[in-house]
């Protein structure tokens, strides 16, 4: 009887490998689509948030019209991420979450609020996404609230409110305000505003218009030496830092014109000018000669200017030159005298800009001989490279 033999094909090696890339791709590919069914999301958790430590608070003092101090400490609006881990319901803008759930492999679009965002699969598995929500996502209780992801395989709708932030100022265009004049405060989250209050006080600006970025009001008449302002929003109240000078209840150098008793004093020359302002119509011009050296500024021959503690700050804005400069205050009644001798208040000057300045009087010596000042004003030293013009507007003493 013949031997019957069973042929079997030989395998290569290179073969083997072949099918092993295959098979595992297969898989990598069954495991990055996972389930096939429709997703659905059990939960949302929080990864990292934007957090405010309340125990950090800011003093500020306010004065009102007969020099009656107010402090009010305000809570720390300034947010620092930190790390989470929590299920919420409630989410904040820039803030990172992962999604929970099933059959969430093959995800195609994250939405929150109807408005897609960006995620990155890799990131994720079948059971979680992890997705941001950007700074332009809608917000607020007038949204539908609603978070839905799509797969390859079906949609699913979660009930998810995206927060208004609170609303911050970042920036602002007048640090001084008179009775209808007005502000425009730049930030974020300005939109959400409804009311805009002086302080701790009943008055109230009124809000000319608005946007997430920028906010323009008219400020009321006030007794207020100073004041910050208190936001109102959907979901609370917001305290920005700045303080606003009401130049109404301030002791006037040079406002549109000079203060009762003040006059132009000019080592150069000077004068009061239409060309710019930083509130309402004129400046008061300074003219600095190329190597002069000279000092410009006001002087009140009679009855000058008294010393009184009912004043705390010297503020002004200046608005520079062609190019930065530092000028120095300078007063004829300080150890220094009106003149190149003194140096000691430095005062730096970006060019073509205006910049605000606030100045404690405790450190100006303003009466450092005991007599009464007459002149005050701005030295520089030089100017080395051309003939200068600054510009001086709302120099006030603060109470």
């Amino acid at each position: 009887m013949k031997e019957m033999k069973i042929l079997i094909p030989q395998i290569k090696a290179p073969m083997l490998l072949l099918l092993a890339i295959v098979w595992f791709a297969s898989c990598k590919k069954d495991e990055a689509e996972g389930g096939k069914a429709a997703p659905t999301i059990s939960r949302v958790r929080t990864i990292s948030k934007s957090y405010i430590d309340n125990t950090l608070t800011t003093t500020i003092v306010t004065y009102n019209a007969q020099g009656v101090a107010t402090t009010v400490t305000y809570p720390n609006t300034t947010p620092q991420v930190v790390a989470m881990d929590s299920t919420t319901t409630d989410g904040n803008l820039q803030n990172m979450y992962a999604i929970i759930g099933t059959n969430l492999g093959s995800v195609t679009t994250v939405s929150f609020n109807g408005v897609s965002v960006y995620f990155n699969k890799a990131l994720g598995s079948d059971t979680t996404i992890l997705v941001g929500i950007p700074k332009t996502t809608p917000a607020g209780p007038s949204q539908s609230n609603q978070l839905t992801v799509e797969t390859l395989h079906g949609k699913v709708n979660y009930t998810f409110n995206v927060l208004l932030p609170p609303p911050t100022v970042t920036a602002v265009s007048n640090y001084n305000f008179t009775a209808g004049s007005d502000i425009i405060l730049t930030g974020i989250g300005l939109a959400s505003v409804t009311e805009v209050s002086l302080g701790t006080s009943t008055g109230k600006a009124t809000i000319l218009a608005k946007s997430d970025t920028e906010m323009t009001i008219k400020m009321p008449s006030s007794s207020l030496i100073s004041t910050t302002l208190v936001f109102t929003y959907p979901t609370g109240k917001a305290a920005p830092k700045e303080v606003f000078v009401n130049l109404d209840q301030t002791y006037k150098l040079f406002t549109d014109d000079y203060g009762t008793g003040w006059g132009g004093n000019f080592w150069g020359s000077g004068e009061i000018s239409a060309a710019a302002a930083k509130s309402g119509t004129k400046s008061l011009k300074l003219n600095y000669s190329k190597g002069n050296w000279s000092a410009n500024g006001v002087a009140n021959w009679f009855p000058g200017l008294a010393s009184s503690a009912d004043y705390k700050y010297l503020s002004f804005y200046i608005k520079g030159g062609s190019q930065d400069y530092t000028l120095y205050f300078v007063g004829d009644k300080r150890t220094g005298g009106y003149g190149n001798s003194d140096q000691s208040v430095p005062v730096v000057v970006p060019a073509n800009v205006w910049t605000y300045f606030k100045l404690p009087l405790s450190t100006l010596n303003l009466w450092a001989t005991g007599a009464t000042s007459n002149t005050l004003g701005f030295w520089i030293k030089g100017p080395d490279a051309q003939d200068e013009s600054f510009y001086i507007d709302d120099w006030v003493l603060v109470k």
